[in-house]
């Protein structure tokens, strides 16, 4: 098979297998608080140009129309959500739906198989031109098997994304630079343009760029430095541009707004959770890796950092993009729920591993298919480890941790499945073995089972709304309310164990109660079912 179709058979069986298994995944914490929402809001807007739907306290929608994200929390925060890949996920959703693939939660999770599969081929692409196919199978082959961020590709549509039009856009610039062409890097700021207006996290892009420049010089620009300089300015308005035109919550005020936007930021930059929900990134680099890929890194993090001295042209933007994004990472946010607040730092991860990997194994042996045989275990070792935890991918903590049962020992921040993906399987038994008129309780992050029951919970079972809050008086107040309906309805109470989001409920089932039904990972639990007496 000749090497040019690898990359495109490599993508469509990431877009097959992830298709496959998009039954497995709930919408998660985040998107079930405001993603949908304003993903559905945006794309009527832009359907239609009706203003309605940019009035977020109504409901311009025909009665019955599903899936109904009135029960969004966070539908009045507008400031959060970023437009760009929640409005091209409520998109792809309208056609899978149409088509009767998948419900239309699914159908924005089937997003991020379309922009992975991207990724793949660019990635591919950059690396084989680098180094070798060989190479580039390594590389796009340990990036897309590394366990937690399958957890993201298959249910989070805002960090993914935003990754890979990261990532799309300095491959882009990187081949527009070396191959001095002005309209190339105005593309790489319209590609910029859609990852600003999907996470912040972009903002931080043009430093690689100005890194890579100084480090590179204008050698492949002699003679046309004034056309560089116009191009990267192009780009810059380019990507600006195309962020404020997705954003139609923007423009009515767009000052105002946009200080709105950043007030938030320099929120989340500032302020500080509580200890229990913190972890360092590196931490959570060094313990949510597979062992086998982190090696690696360290073996290839030395090779490149002597090449980019030496300006050879990827290995000066692999550093860059590396050194931007840890810098970033370590001086400015601050780090909760394992790594996906830096997934920009695992492209150039894998594609400097990748390298790496080949590279040693040709120095081990001319054989073809020895050296192949020999880059195939990192990537195996990958593969099992995402099948040993698959469908609860971020629950994946690596040996240094003794697995998701050492990490809870340990008390690492979000051990569990956090972000509440399992709830499609807990929803799953409950349909099958709930008697008629039982109730459902979900005491963390419930918000995200009380958006998808309308489609997912069965008819005659009522989902019940458990608050928070409210101090002690409260917190009695509302165990005697559900012990009230304990003895009137059977009542079925199901969470993941979350200790930084622990509630009165969840600690009483544990502490006297058993599950009817638990899923484990590596012995340790990840989503928990008691039938409430």
């Amino acid at each position: 098979m000749s090497a040019r179709f690898l990359p495109w058979l490599l993508a469509l069986a990431l877009i097959t297998i992830g298709f496959s298994q998009l039954d497995q995944y709930n919408v998660t914490w985040d998107e079930a608080l405001g993603d949908f929402f304003f993903g559905q809001r945006y794309l009527s807007f832009f359907t239609t140009f009706d203003a309605r739907y940019l009035d977020f306290a109504s409901d311009p929608y025909p009665e019955g129309t599903t899936p109904d994200l009135r029960r969004s929390y966070f539908r009045m925060r507008p400031w959060e959500y970023w437009p760009v890949a929640n409005t091209l996920a409520a998109a792809t959703s309208r056609v899978v739906a149409a088509a009767g693939l998948a419900d239309p939660f699914d159908g924005f999770h089937a997003l991020n198989l379309i922009l992975g599969a991207l990724l793949v081929v660019a990635m591919y692409r950059f690396v084989e031109r680098a180094s070798s196919p060989l190479a580039a199978a390594a590389a796009v082959s340990l990036l897309v098997l590394m366990p937690r961020l399958v957890a993201d590709l298959m249910a989070n549509i805002k960090d993914f994304p935003e990754m890979v039009f990261f990532s799309l856009a300095l491959l882009q610039f990187f081949r527009a630079y070396e191959g001095a062409s002005a309209g190339g890097i105005v593309a790489s700021g319209a590609i910029w343009g859609l990852a600003l207006g999907t996470k912040a996290n972009a903002l931080f892009l043009p430093f690689i760029v100005i890194v890579h420049v100084i480090a590179r010089g204008t050698e492949p620009w002699e003679g046309k430095e004034r056309r560089l300089g116009l191009a990267l300015f192009g780009a810059a308005v380019t990507g600006v541009l195309l962020m404020f035109a997705a954003w139609p919550w923007l423009w009515a005020d767009p000052i105002a707004r946009l200080r709105d936007n950043f007030t938030y930021l320099a929120y989340r930059s500032g302020h500080r959770p509580a200890s229990a929900a913190l972890i360092g990134p590196w931490t959570a680099l060094a313990f949510t890796t597979p062992p086998l890929t982190l090696l690696l890194f360290a073996i290839a993090l030395p090779l490149f950092l002597r090449r980019a001295i030496r300006r050879e042209p990827a290995a000066v933007l692999l550093i860059a993009w590396t050194a931007v994004v840890a810098a970033r990472v370590s001086l400015v946010a601050i780090n909760f729920d394992g790594v996906r607040h830096f997934l920009e730092i695992f492209p150039p991860l894998a594609m400097m591993s990748g390298i790496a990997c080949a590279e040693l194994a040709s120095g081990v042996t001319s054989r073809r298919a020895a050296r192949a045989a020999l880059v195939a275990v990192p990537v195996v070792a990958s593969a099992v480890a995402t099948l040993r935890v698959h469908p609860f991918e971020s629950t994946y903590w690596n040996a240094f941790t003794g697995g998701l049962a050492g990490a809870q020992r340990r008390h690492l921040p979000q051990s569990s499945d956090y972000w509440a993906a399992s709830y499609r399987l807990g929803l799953r038994w409950i349909n099958e073995n709930a008697p008629r008129g039982a109730l459902l309780v979900v005491p963390i992050a419930g918000h995200a089972v009380d958006l998808v029951a309308p489609l997912r919970l069965r008819s005659d079972i009522r989902y019940v709304h458990y608050p928070r809050g409210g101090g002690p008086a409260a917190a009695a107040v509302r165990m005697q309310q559900m012990q009230k309906l304990a003895r009137r309805h059977p009542v079925y109470v199901m969470f993941v164990p979350r200790r930084d989001w622990a509630t009165e409920l969840d600690t009483d089932c544990m502490r006297r109660l058993r599950p009817v039904r638990e899923w484990s990972s590596g012995g340790a639990p990840v989503l928990l079912i008691y039938r409430y007496e």
